[in-house]
């Protein structure tokens, strides 16, 4: 994997996620699970495909990490003052500007309102999205251990089945209510140990000396595409028929889920194909596009995170245009959203602190 290519997924993730989030109101199980139309179909596929999103931040996270180490010496001081700074404060920032329109936190007293803060700020539920800068301080906590961890093929794989193991625990406790003696001990979905394995992966891409291409190479890029949009249908089709089978979608569509994990690869796997991939009329390289369009996408890639933190807000903002329907609002938050927080991130270039 490239910078290049890791700076286009990044657009692509926040992309999705904003999509995911829009799409809300129309997925498959909000309201009901026998109800479906062309409008529930479109959305639920955004919604549920597109889930391989967070995992990729996740992975790009590490890959980003330990890519940096061929620009300057790993140093633990400057590493931990670098993202703590990155991390922590927007997310304090975030977390309070949500909670102290509610009425509740209104309504109570000091103390009470010092609780829900340290409360929100422990959980990660400060927001709805925040949960995942959570995630991702943890993992920057673990990254000076496993960063050291050596990439074989042989840890890849035995990483690979420990992670469909427990996802695959995790989803048949959640799903059936089977094995209950060892599933207790397994947390929620949240938990940054479903996280971790992405986390690894995207570091070892970083050090797998073009492991990961010759991998790819061995198939044409059609192929990995056709992979991934088999993985899209299991896993569409296992959402649907557990969402039906447990009468709820949000039980149902989280992302410890082993046909999530195979999505997520799947669409990784693709990805690093695109780089040799070549049009049939055209014969020009994907990768000499990718040069042509960097300076865009190297933007929107830095501004990604401050239109992570600001679209939820913006979603709130634009929600009486929810009434033109899902498949007109899905484009149009994304749009805004981006238009917003390319904005705010040029703003906030100015000052030492930037999102």
């Amino acid at each position: 994997m490239t910078w290049e290519l890791s700076e286009l997924l990044r657009v692509i993730a926040t992309t999705i996620v904003i999509g995911i989030h829009a799409s809300h109101h129309w997925w498959f199980g909000v309201n009901d699970t026998t109800t479906i139309n062309f409008e529930i179909f479109i959305d639920t596929i955004i919604n549920q495909v597109g889930r391989f999103t967070v995992p990729m931040f996740v992975l790009l996270s590490g890959f980003a990490l330990a890519k940096s180490e061929e620009r300057r010496p790993f140093d633990l001081y400057h590493f931990f003052q670098r993202r703590l700074w990155r991390i922590v404060p927007p997310y304090i920032l975030f977390t309070l500007l949500n909670i102290i329109q509610q009425s509740k936190f209104q309504e109570s007293d000091w103390l009470e309102r010092g609780e829900q803060i340290l409360k929100l700020l422990a959980t990660g539920m400060g927001d709805y999205h925040l949960y995942f800068l959570g995630i991702i301080f943890q993992c920057y906590i673990l990254y000076p251990l496993f960063r050291r961890v050596a990439f074989t093929k042989w840890n890849l794989y035995i990483l690979l089945i420990i992670t469909f193991i427990l996802f695959s625990l995790r989803w048949v406790s959640a799903t059936f209510d089977l094995l209950t003696n060892i599933t207790a001990f397994l947390p929620n979905g949240n938990h940054v140990i479903y996280w971790l394995p992405y986390f690894q992966i995207g570091i070892w891409l970083a050090k797998d000396q073009g492991w990961a291409n010759l991998l790819v190479a061995k198939w044409r890029s059609q192929s990995w595409g056709y992979l991934f949009a088999i993985a899209a249908v299991v896993e569409l089709g296992e959402f649907y028929w557990t969402a039906i089978l447990k009468n709820s979608a949000e039980a149902v569509g989280h992302y410890a889920r082993p046909t999530v994990v195979l999505l997520t690869l799947t669409f990784l796997l693709w990805s690093i194909s695109w780089q040799s991939l070549k049009t049939q009329f055209l014969q020009i390289s994907i990768q000499k596009r990718w040069q042509d369009m960097r300076p865009k996408i190297k933007i929107f890639a830095k501004a990604s995170f401050t239109t992570y933190l600001v679209h939820v807000w913006v979603l709130r903002a634009i929600a009486p245009l929810e009434i033109v329907g899902g498949i007109l609002f899905v484009p149009l938050a994304a749009s805004i959203s981006w238009l917003i927080g390319i904005i705010l991130w040029k703003l906030l270039q100015r000052f030492p602190m930037y999102l």
